[in-house]
This record gives structure tokens, sequence and C-alpha cells, in this order.
């Protein structure tokens, strides 16, 4: 297997980002007791060995969404939680043959067979709602369907960070058979948004991997203005699936007003009956 070069940056003295070469990032959040990764990105290197060099404290993983760029290194480590809901999807984006067809196309990383992990593990169910305790701080998962049935959003309260990755950002995706439709995506935020008091920072998986707050008061707005036909409705196309940008964007996919927030999202997700 060929060398992957990970990088590390200290987000705070008890966070920090892992980057593996690819368009995502993981995060390993350090207690006084333990530890929690959160994601293991599309699979290939060896991402144990480089958290052990991390942290000395025992460790367990804890999925975001069974999409391929999130969970498709699960088969290296044992006790690894997600979301039952996420069970399915993650039984799909993990195969071999996606893993390689989206790293090319999303990355231009192109892998052989053997170069990735295999992904099968046996998952503990991640629970809406459940709090893990690292010894001096926590992470409590919350459940925002919309990009996924099952995805989740940690929060470390002590921190006051919120691990967003791809359940609201800069262009949600909502077109995807295992999305929801936007009329439960917004639901979904607006869950999320009551969570505001113990959180004061946004980061993400993708691009900048970061946000301000603004970002889900934008994508609540943009739920919004695609019910009621009043969004930009811009066409495009991702991964071969026809959709739409909530909000107009320049060349390099940021919205033009400034705003940060943004959604795709093709026409069959756009009510629950719909998409359902």
């Amino acid at each position: 297997m060929r060398g992957v070069e990970y990088t590390s940056e200290k987000i705070t003295d008890r966070v920090i980002r892992i980057r593996d070469g690819s368009d995502v990032c993981e995060y390993l959040v350090i207690g006084s007791k333990s530890a929690a990764l959160i994601d293991t990105g599309y699979g290939f290197g060896d991402l144990k060995s480089y958290v052990e060099s991390l942290t000395d404290k025992p460790y367990e993983v804890y999925i975001t969404h069974g999409h391929v760029d999130h969970a498709s290194g699960a088969g290296q480590f044992i006790n690894v939680h997600m979301n039952h809901k996420d069970y399915e999807v993650f039984a799909e984006h993990t195969a071999i043959e996606f893993r390689k067809e989206v790293l090319r196309t999303q990355t231009g990383l192109e892998l052989s067979d053997d170069e990735f992990i295999p992904a099968e593990t046996e998952f503990i169910n991640l629970i809406d709602g459940e709090i893990v305790d690292l010894g001096d701080i926590t992470l409590q998962f919350v459940e925002v369907p919309g990009h996924t049935h099952g995805i989740m959003v940690p929060i470390c309260p002590e921190e006051k960070i919120a691990f967003f990755g791809d359940a609201c950002g800069i262009g949600v995706l909502l077109l995807l058979k295992e999305s929801l439709s936007a009329e439960e995506y917004l639901e979904s935020l607006k869950k999320l948004q009551s969570y505001e008091p113990i959180y004061n920072r946004v980061l993400r998986q993708h691009g900048t991997c970061c946000s301000t707050m603004n970002v889900l008061e934008d994508n609540i707005q943009n739920c919004e203005n695609i019910l009621n036909a009043t969004d930009a409705h811009i066409p495009t196309e991702v991964l071969g699936h026809m959709c739409y940008w909530a909000c107009e964007v320049d060349e390099h996919g940021k919205r033009k007003d400034g705003r940060e927030g943004n959604i795709k999202y093709s026409l069959d997700h756009i009510r629950q009956k719909e998409s359902n």
C-alpha cells in the first residue's frame, strides 16, 4: 500500500483535525480518560496507526453517517459507533469499486483495489441524544436527518464546538435516494438550532472545514425558500443527478450574495410525500 502522508492541526488543546490528502478530514477529540475519533474517511492508508501516534488514550470511533468519504475506514477499528439508520447506505457506499470511482472523480486520486481497507465491521448503534464521557469533556450526538436518514452532529459543550460535517454546510445534498426532503430537513435544522446555547463554533469536514454560526440560519432560510418556490433554483448536476442550487453561486461554488449556507436539491426531494 502506498504511503499516505497524514497531517494534523490542533483546533484546540483537546481537538485535532486530521487530513489524509483527500477532500475530507476527520477529528480526534481527546479527554482526560479517553478519546473519540470522528469519521474514518475513504478507508485507505493506516489511519489507525496515525491516530495512535497522536494519543495514548483508549479511544472509540464515531461515524457521522454512512457515506463513502466518512465511513469507509471503519473496518480498521473496533468499537465503532454509527446510527443504525445508515447501515444500508454504508454497505452500498463502501464497496471497493464505488470507493475507487468516487475518490477518482472527487479528488483525482486513483488507487488499486488492494490499497483500500476492507470496510466490514460490527457497529454499535449510535442513538440520538447519546452522551459520551471522555473524562473532562463530553460529546453529545444529535440526529439531524436530511443528507441521510441517520446523520449525526457531535457537539462538545466544553469546547463549545459542533461538528456539523455534512449535516449542514455550503452545499448540502438533498438529492440522493437516502436523502430526506427539504420539508423534513427544515425540521431537523430547527432541532439543531435548539442546541445553539451549548456551542459557538462550527467545524465541517470538507473545503475550509469550518463555518460561521450563520450557516445554520442560512440553510433554514434556504429550506423555507425551496418550499415556497422562492429560491434561486439554479440548475446543476452532482454525480449524474440533475438538481438545483437554492442560492446563486460563483465559479468556486460560493454564494454570490456573501452568505454561506446552500443546498443542492432535486425536485423529488422538496416535500415529504414526494421523497419517501
